[in-house]
């Protein structure tokens, strides 16, 4: 073989090894991108993420980039993530397509309503071609109040739903301290509304302010 031949064989070597080089690093990034975008899809209902790339990636001068999710808010859709190598930023845009469940109204609601189980059904469909703010948990939906009138088969979001108050800011309630061996009963003044389960400040009427959980019947109840 010349010399000639052996000099062009050793540059297309080097070439295709520039080219192996590259598209390792391209998936191990992509690799990177792909963990950061599961990382924040932690809903069971969510069935299938797919991430493609609109526009051209940016070429970067690391193979671990410090990445983040510029979009704080945003779960799908179209996001732009940060990629800082050292002195360097680049950014790179993705769309990312979800699949999964969400919650509907299985039948006209009125405002003012009390959201029952009866209310509500799963549909399946692609949830980056929904609306922002749609639950995905009928969890999420029971036992609050409908602000507006919601159409049959009307993806649910978390503008259209008001907390039911057990108890309201300035209320007077009945505090038992349940402690070892014993139970104590006293009055208080609520700081803030409550929902069922939640923890809300009370001010004793002895002016100490004390932490509860707010029960059924809208009694607090305090731990000690």
């Amino acid at each position: 073989m010349s010399n000639f031949i052996k000099f062009i064989c050793f540059f297309c070597v080097l070439g295709s090894s520039k080219i192996v080089l590259a598209t390792s690093l391209e998936k191990q990034i992509e690799k990177q991108i792909s963990d950061l975008v599961y990382q924040q899809i932690s809903d069971t209902n969510v069935e299938n993420i797919t991430i493609d790339y609109p526009n051209l990636k940016p070429e970067l001068n690391c193979d671990a980039p410090r990445l983040t999710i510029l979009n704080k808010n945003k779960q799908w859709g179209n996001l732009t993530i940060s990629a800082k190598c050292e002195n360097s930023t680049k950014y790179i845009q993705v769309y990312v397509a979800v699949t999964g469940s969400y919650v509907v109204a299985n039948q006209s609601i009125s405002a003012g309503a009390l959201m029952t189980e009866q209310m509500l059904k799963m549909q399946p469909g692609r949830l980056d071609k929904l609306p922002p703010n749609i639950i995905l948990n009928k969890s999420e939906v029971l036992n609050h109040i409908a602000l507006r009138n919601i159409d049959n088969g009307e993806p649910i979001k978390n503008s259209m739903l008001q907390k039911n108050w057990y108890v309201k800011a300035g209320q007077t309630v009945k505090v038992i301290v349940n402690g070892e061996g014993y139970s104590i009963t006293s009055n208080g003044k609520t700081l803030s509304n409550g929902a069922l389960g939640e923890l809300i400040n009370v001010k004793l009427n002895t002016g100490n302010v004390v932490e509860g959980v707010v029960s059924e019947d809208g009694i607090i109840i305090l731990n000690k």
